[in-house]
């Protein structure tokens, strides 16, 4: 009996971690790296006259809204290690991917 139970435990913990590990897959997923330009993008860099961005994590629902209110580009990367790091929000062809990727 104790056996069985014990085995009963350790399936329920598996099934518990991969239950896990799913949703965080998921939650990933559903997010965007994206350079965005801070306040309106007039406060920026008085030596090169560049906005001031950097780099943000949002929900791919907040997508549409930060390209066409901010000025705000995609990265292509999924590198959340990026995160807070300054970027350049140039998008010269007007495709909301941003030029310089990094």
């Amino acid at each position: 009996m104790w056996r069985l139970t014990g085995v009963l435990v350790v399936l329920a913990l598996a099934a518990l971690t991969m239950s896990h590990g799913t949703r965080t897959a998921q939650a990933a997923a559903d997010k965007q790296l994206v350079c965005h330009v801070t306040g309106n993008g007039a406060d920026g860099d008085s030596l090169s006259g560049a906005p001031r961005a950097h780099v943000i994590e949002i929900s791919v629902n907040a997508v549409p809204a930060h390209l066409r209110n901010h000025g705000d580009c995609l990265l292509n990367s999924t590198d959340r290690g990026l995160i807070g790091n300054p970027c350049d929000p140039t998008d010269a062809n007007d495709n909301d991917i941003c030029d310089v990727q990094p």
